[in-house]
């Protein structure tokens, strides 16, 4: 497949959603060689296309807006294929603070519920024990 033809998947799939380079390799590997999808990647990070940081800083964010903790927030990130070196960053600098005052409004949301199911709830949401 030639390189303009796989460029255009790319742009269709990333004008849909963001995707980290390791769904967008995933996507193309059917189509396409590996130095071919390496073109394609190197030419969509030059363009500032895909960012796995800003990726991965995102879907923090989104999981704090939906009320989700950590172990939640890791697993979101491995599933899109966030590369572990930024996934590692994001657990050594992660805000355990925000995730406690999160925690807290969803227990105090709950507090008239059963105490054991207001912990499953919370344990659902992938909060941490910290």
């Amino acid at each position: 497949m030639k390189n303009k033809e796989l460029f255009s998947i790319a742009l269709k799939l990333l004008s849909r959603k963001s995707y980290s380079e390791g769904e967008i390799r995933e996507k193309l590997k059917e189509k396409a060689g590996e130095e071919e999808i390496e073109t394609i990647i190197k030419k969509l990070k030059e363009l500032k296309y895909i960012n796995d940081g800003e990726l991965a800083q995102k879907i923090v964010e989104d999981c704090f807006k939906r009320n989700k903790g950590f172990h939640y927030i890791i697993n979101q990130l491995f599933r899109r294929k966030i590369p572990q070196e930024i996934i590692k960053k994001i657990e050594e600098n992660f805000d355990y603070e925000r995730e406690f005052k999160i925690g807290e409004e969803v227990f105090l949301k709950n507090r008239n519920k059963n105490f054991s199911t207001i912990l499953l709830n919370l344990k659902s949401k992938g909060f941490s024990y910290k």
